[in-house]
């Protein structure tokens, strides 16, 4: 607050704002806080993103909980005890990967367990924690192994199977290349939007981004750098992204990776205008992955940033914009090989490291961070306490772009005063 005194003391006041908004200091590393450590019981291996409701975190880990089929649960965001809401016991689903909120609902999927195949599940789970419903059980054909949540628009679940989709690949003619699928909120039968063949894609490891009337996401393998298909498990090429209607239809491929400009996109996409942004796991001018962006009409994928190592290696999850800023995190990497969370310029240059995680405060992040004002919250899949993944907080710098207007406000209101005490 500007105190109302003479007008040199005004003056210091507003010169002494905006020296203070100029010298803002970066983001240190000590300011992160572990939330909570799992020790098994109460979960292990934490390994998507968080959903923040309020003042609570939901999430899930992997492996742990009763029946060490992975849990969903509940932490505050001043931390403490997870609260265990769903432990799944494999006939219910096992390896949860992720929660959307709705409501008093909870929305996942899980990556194995369910009914006849053991071929992963979409659940739903009433938010105070109980027994989940299963929502679908995959049965090959319409899809194998979802790796990562589900995108809720209105009354329907979009989502992805890492493997599976009717095709010719396997005698049975279960194909493997995975596919997109959409799902009444209710539960039902889920239609196949897209079933993956290689050339336009192969291995959806996560989510889609829905836009308008239109779904963006990205396949781990598969695309035009791939060569032929159709007789090995893991195909070849580098990745696409892609985009299809949310109605179902043919996928556009907007881009193919080819190792140079990264390969294995392992993380969701964002859209801000019409540019979409995300990571890819490998590639780059170090093969240890980069942050890419691409009009969102398709194209050549602009490389923003390239890991080293010593800044980050293997940004195996999607990315959040602030301002100007994007900030995500590498599974591997850093000080200590044990993962970053760093930020980059949207428009491009090199990764400023945020957090060298060490172990004692938790190790390789493969989730993608949350944003709430000025507070960033993840998970890593292992380290804390017990090695088994912890809940985290930092905070982020002030960005840049408010910091100048704090600046140029000062100086028009110093300016202003000045006027005004030469009149008198």
């Amino acid at each position: 607050m500007i105190r109302k005194t003479s007008c040199g003391i005004g003056g210091i006041g507003i010169a002494a704002i905006g020296f203070v908004a100029v010298a803002s200091p970066a983001f240190a590393g000590d300011t992160l806080t572990t939330l909570a450590s799992f020790n098994g019981t109460n979960g292990a291996y934490p390994g998507s993103s968080l959903t923040l409701s309020g003042g609570t975190l939901y999430g899930t880990t992997q492996f742990g909980g009763a029946n060490n089929g992975g849990k969903v649960f509940a932490v505050p965001v001043t931390g403490g005890t997870p609260t265990t809401l769903v432990s799944f016991s494999g006939t219910d689903g096992y390896g949860p990967a992720g929660v959307t909120l709705s409501g008093g609902t909870l929305y996942g999927t899980t990556g194995d367990g369910g009914g006849a195949g053991s071929y992963g599940t979409v659940f739903s789970a009433p938010v105070n924690g109980g027994t989940p419903t299963t929502l679908v059980s995959f049965k090959g054909g319409d899809g194998k192994f979802p790796a990562a949540g589900v995108t809720l628009a209105g009354n329907t679940l979009y989502g992805t199977t890492s493997e599976g989709g009717w095709g010719t690949i396997y005698t049975g003619g279960t194909n493997i290349y995975g596919t997109v699928f959409s799902l009444p909120i209710n539960g039902g039968t889920p239609t196949t939007l897209v079933t993956f063949n290689g050339t336009n894609g192969a291995i959806p490891y996560v989510g889609v981004t829905l836009s308008g009337g239109t779904l963006y996401g990205t396949t781990f393998a598969g695309g035009s750098y791939g060569g032929p298909y159709g007789t090995g498990f893991f195909p070849n090429g580098g990745g696409t992204v892609f985009s299809l209607p949310a109605a179902g239809g043919p996928p556009t491929t907007l881009a193919s990776f080819n190792g140079i400009n990264g390969s294995g996109p392992d993380g969701g996409l964002i859209l801000s205008g019409n540019t979409l942004y995300g990571t890819t796991a490998g590639g780059g001018a170090n093969s240890d992955g980069t942050v890419f962006s691409l009009p969102v009409a398709g194209g050549t994928p602009t490389i923003l940033a390239t890991f080293n190592g010593i800044n980050g290696a293997g940004p195996d999850a999607g990315l959040i914009l602030s301002g100007s800023t994007l900030y995500g995190t590498t599974s591997q990497g850093g000080a200590n090989n044990d993962g970053t969370v760093f930020s980059v310029p949207i428009t491009g240059g090199t990764p400023t490291t945020l957090v060298s995680f060490n172990g004692t405060n938790g190790a390789a992040p493969e989730g993608a961070l949350t944003l709430s004002g000025s507070t960033l919250y993840g998970t890593t899949n292992a380290g804390g306490a017990n090695n088994d993944g912890t809940v985290f907080e930092i905070s982020t710098p002030e960005p840049a772009s408010w910091a100048l207007l704090a600046v140029s406000a000062a100086a028009g209101l110093l300016l202003l005063r000045r006027r005004r005490c030469t009149k008198v």
